[in-house]
């Protein structure tokens, strides 16, 4: 079954990343991220990390109302840690909100 978390980060910076965890792989359980999707702003880089390995850096101002959803295909395991956030190269220096479609695995 497809399941949506969202996440609110804390007060974006100008020229600084800020970054929160928002799926963790927990026991007997595995999961597999299939989409995630920002309001889209310019000068603002969403980004993505698995265990400290970025996975997504991409201006989020490309997420329009034709095609909302960046797909993706990251599979967690036990002990696996994923951060989402941005980057902020100028734009407003407010929380803003992701939210990312996962699925449980067999």
């Amino acid at each position: 079954m497809l399941k949506y978390k969202r996440i609110t980060t804390a007060t974006l910076t100008d020229g600084a990343e800020t970054l929160a965890t928002i799926l963790t792989g927990i026991k007997n359980k595995s999961h597999r991220i299939v989409s995630v999707t920002t309001d889209p702003l310019a000068n603002m880089y969403l980004r993505i990390y698995k265990n400290a390995e970025q996975i997504v850096d991409v201006q989020s101002i490309a997420l329009t109302t034709a095609a909302p959803l960046l797909s993706m295909d990251l599979k967690l395991e036990l002990g696996d840690d994923i951060k989402a956030g941005f980057y902020n190269n100028g734009a407003a220096t407010t929380a803003k909100q992701i939210t990312v479609g996962y699925e449980e695995i067999s």
